[in-house]
């Protein structure tokens, strides 16, 4: 008997997590529809299709990029594993060169790669490599 309570366990989890998206769909989609439907939205709206569509593709992808790396940052101070934080980290600088290269900056993106993610990230991998060992085999003896 006592093997089906984590089956139990599991079940519940599933449900709990199902119903917890649901009432999230339920409330963003409200606010979806009270946006859509408000008297601004038309006006929001007919303002972005008097510009030409390079402008909303212009726009969404500034805005997917800008997401990935408030993400990616976001990332690197909550992870526990100092090598995680420093590999999301570089994703950040790899983003901002992004940015870069986006608004017409090819040479800083460049140069955001090259110095930021090429030395300053390569450095901070090996510091933290060396480190680590170094710690580990004060504390724990020889490995």
């Amino acid at each position: 008997m006592p093997e089906k309570e984590p089956e139990k366990n599991v079940i519940r989890s599933i449900f709990e997590l199902l119903v917890l998206l649901l009432g999230l769909g339920v409330i963003f989609g409200g606010l979806a529809v009270i946006v859509f439907l408000s008297p601004w939205s038309k006006t929001i709206l007919d303002r972005l299709l008097d510009y030409d569509i390079r402008f909303a593709i212009e726009l969404l992808a500034f805005l997917a990029i800008a997401t990935i790396i408030v993400l990616l940052s976001a990332l690197t101070v909550l992870v526990k594993n100092i090598v995680h934080s420093a590999l999301y980290l570089l994703g950040t600088f790899a983003g901002v060169a992004a940015l870069y290269i986006f608004m017409n900056a090819p040479f800083v993106g460049v140069a955001q790669i090259l110095v930021y993610i090429g030395a300053v990230g390569v450095l901070i991998l090996f510091a933290v490599m060396l480190t680590r060992r170094t710690i580990m085999e004060e504390s724990h003896g020889e490995i």
